[in-house]
Order: structure tokens, then C-alpha cells, then sequence
């Protein structure tokens, strides 16, 4: 009879205990798989979420200021370097290493118009790319759009909307020298209490053709997630492709962005450990307990020819089975129990994660090979000499 046999025959004879080990496993890896599976629902939810937070890269021509000094009198700066990033050149920032990790890339150019008899602070924008940017914006009205085709749209901040009467459909006219554009108001954006309540908000080539300034833009502000590298590096890769840019990163959100994912990841790690320790004890426990019980057949066995590679074989296979087992059995429970907690615990729904189920069964293979050394060196201590008098 093969060893993988009596292995097995032995299994049978004793599935209460084996019941227990296996248990112990199925209670680790559930949850092992639970932490896991809440915790990675929880940080791809984080990081859609801080899509709310904007833009966490600014990239805008690079100044140089010189300090202008006669004798020990300052007479102020002098800033040099180009105003403007040239809007053709945009597209290769998808160049960069990391630009998968690229979620928003949107343009704007800032300047000043007349509205009425006042003087406004105009912004020239992708629509599509700045709502990417700015989805928590609360616009009476609608967005300005990319593809409309009648008159120029434009939204409001409003800090200008109130004192001049304006609401959606509204009529304007916006100078600049020469030129005059005629607009409907789309939208009102409430109050943000950014600086975007005082600005007056169109398209980008209508804003280019507004301020004279074709194929032009002010600066990019980017939005880029990255789980895995610093956003400060994808600045590093932007200001590589475009010599003459600086690229800044807002670095208080994404430490914040880093410290939560880090906790999440901290926290996850610690309980599997603990629970990884629990099981390697459980089964160890019950394993020895059965050796200590079938002593006289262990003994027998090496009287009769086993090998101890032979016998140490029996009880890796035995632990190999357990932890199997209560591997696959664990990984369901442990997403079953995800489901139900992580919207109670992290307000998130999770998806079964099939690409830990491999990685699960194997530790638990592992930690169930593990689990049978103590076991084994009991069983190679047994004497066969000793056993046969006894018997």
C-alpha cells in the first residue's frame, strides 16, 4: 500500500480531529482573506475617492527670477523664462514611464477680460478633463461642453454670479482689447471657497482666442494615482520629458494619500500574521496529539522496513492535505465575510479577489508542512525495539 494511501485510510479513521485541524486553517485563512479582500476593496475606494481632492501635480512654465541690486539698494526682480506651455506639446506627457497611472490632465489658461464695466479673471479649460478634476463642483445649471456647437458657454463663480444678476442662460459679452466674445452662462458654480468663485470659466480655445493666445496654455494640473510609487517621482518623469516645466507635487494629500494606504497595508499584514500563527499552532497541536495516539503504529512501521523519510513523508502529507483543505474552504468563507462586514466597517462593497486563492492554499499548504515538524521528530523518536516489547 502506498504511503498516500494510509494517509488517507488514516485521515478517515479520525475525522473528528482532522475536523479541528482543518478548522483551525478554514478560521485563519478566512480571516486572512477577509482583511485582505476589506482592506483592498477599501483602498481602491480611497484612491477613486481622492479623485474628489483635484489635482495633486501642478505643472507650469519654470521662472527664473533675478534679484536686481544696485549697490545696497534692491530694486526689486527680474523673472525670466517662457509664460506659457505650448498646447501641442501637452500630448507627450502620456510619454512618461508612469503614464498609466495619469487619471486628469487638464489645461487652463488664466487672464483677464472685460465683463460689463467690471474686470473679470477668465479660465480657459477642458471641460472633459477639468470635470475629471472638479466632480465635487456643484454647478446650477450644466457644464460647459467640448462638443457644443451654438454659442460659447461659459460658468461662473459665485462671487461673480450674485453682484451681477447672473444665472443660467444669462447673455454676456467679454472683451479683451479688440476682441469681444459673445457667451450664454451655462452653469453657476456655488460657493467652493476656492479662487475659482471669482473666475469666469469657458472652453480653451475660446479663452485662446479671447486672450490672444493660440495654442497656448498657462499650466497643467494633473491628477495621478499611484498605489505603489511616489507621486513625486511622476513629477521627476514630466519635468524629464519637458525641460523648461517644473512639476510640483501637492505633497500634504499625497501623504496623506501614502499614510492611510501604509496603515491599511500595516494593519492587514499584522493580522495575518497573527492568524497565520494561530493556525501553525492548531494544527501542530492536533497533529501531535494524533502521532502521541498511534504511537504503536508508527513504531510498528519502522519495525517493519519504514524509512524515516518515509514516515516524515506520511506526516508532510498529512499537513499538506489540512492546509489545502482549509485553504480553499477559508478563502470562501473569508469572502462570504467580507461581503457582509466591509459595508458595515468601510462603507465599500468588495469583489471576490481570485487572484489571492493560489497564493492563499499555498501558505496554507505551507503553514500545514510547517505545522508537521514538530510532530515528526516525536514520531522519529519513537523506538521500534521499545514498541515491539510493549505490543
Amino acid at each position: 500500500m502506498h504511503l498516500h494511501s494510509l494517509v488517507l485510510k488514516d485521515i478517515s479513521r479520525r475525522k473528528t480531529k482532522l475536523l479541528v485541524a482543518v478548522l483551525g486553517v478554514v478560521v485563519a485563512s478566512a480571516a486572512m482573506v477577509a482583511v485582505v479582500t476589506t482592506f483592498s476593496a477599501a483602498t481602491d475606494s480611497l484612491y477613486e475617492e481622492s479623485n474628489n481632492f483635484g489635482a495633486n501635480i501642478i505643472v507650469r512654465p519654470e521662472v527664473k527670477t533675478i534679484p536686481l541690486v544696485a549697490g545696497s539698494t534692491s530694486m526689486g526682480s527680474l523673472f525670466t523664462g517662457e509664460n506659457y506651455i505650448e498646447e501641442s506639446d501637452i500630448p507627450r506627457i502620456h510619454t512618461i514611464m508612469d503614464s498609466s497611472k495619469l487619471s486628469a490632465v487638464a489645461p487652463r489658461l488664466y487672464g483677464v477680460a472685460e465683463l460689463g464695466d467690471s474686470s473679470v479673471v477668465i479660465m480657459g479649460v477642458d471641460p472633459d478633463e477639468e470635470r475629471k478634476l472638479k466632480s465635487w463642483w456643484k454647478v446650477q445649471g450644466s457644464w460647459i461642453s467640448s462638443e457644443n456647437t451654438g454659442p460659447t458657454e461659459v460658468m461662473v463663480g459665485s462671487d461673480i454670479a450674485t453682484p451681477l444678476g447672473l444665472t443660467e442662460g444669462s447673455l454676456i459679452t467679454l472683451r479683451n482689447g479688440n476682441i469681444s466674445m459673445d457667451a450664454r452662462v451655462a452653469g453657476v458654480i456655488e460657493s467652493t471657497g476656492s479662487n475659482e468663485d471669482a473666475y469666469v470659466i469657458l472652453p480653451l480655445a475660446a479663452s485662446q482666442y479671447l486672450l490672444d493666445r493660440e495654442g497656448k496654455v498657462s499650466s497643467l494640473e494633473v491628477r495621478a494615482l499611484c498605489n505603489e510609487c511616489p507621486v513625486e517621482e511622476i513629477s521627476m518623469q514630466i519635468e524629464d520629458k519637458f525641460p523648461g516645466l517644473e512639476a510640483r507635487s501637492m505633497s500634504q494629500i499625497v501623504r496623506n494619500e501614502l499614510a492611510i494606504v501604509e496603515h491599511t497595508r500595516s494593519s492587514a499584514m499584522a493580522v495575518s500574521i497573527i492568524t497565520l500563527l494561530v493556525s501553525t499552532l492548531t494544527v501542530a497541536s492536533t497533529m501531535l496529539a494524533s502521532v502521541n495516539e498511534k504511537l504503536k503504529e508508527i513504531g510498528i512501521m519502522r519495525a517493519v522496513g519504514a524509512s524515516d523519510v518515509q514516515v516524515v513523508s506520511m506526516l508532510f502529507f498529512e499537513g499538506a492535505i489540512i492546509g489545502a483543505v482549509g485553504g480553499v474552504i477559508g478563502f470562501a468563507a473569508g469572502t462570504v465575510a467580507s461581503t457582509i462586514a466591509a459595508p458595515l466597517l468601510v462603507q465599500v462593497t468588495p469583489s471576490p479577489m481570485w487572484s489571492i486563492l493560489l497564493p492563499v492554499t499555498g501558505m496554507c499548504v505551507f503553514t500545514g508542512m510547517l505545522a508537521s515538524i514538530l510532530p515528526a521528530k516525536r514520531a522519529l523518536g519513537v523506538d521500534p525495539a521499545e514498541v515491539l516489547r510493549s505490543v
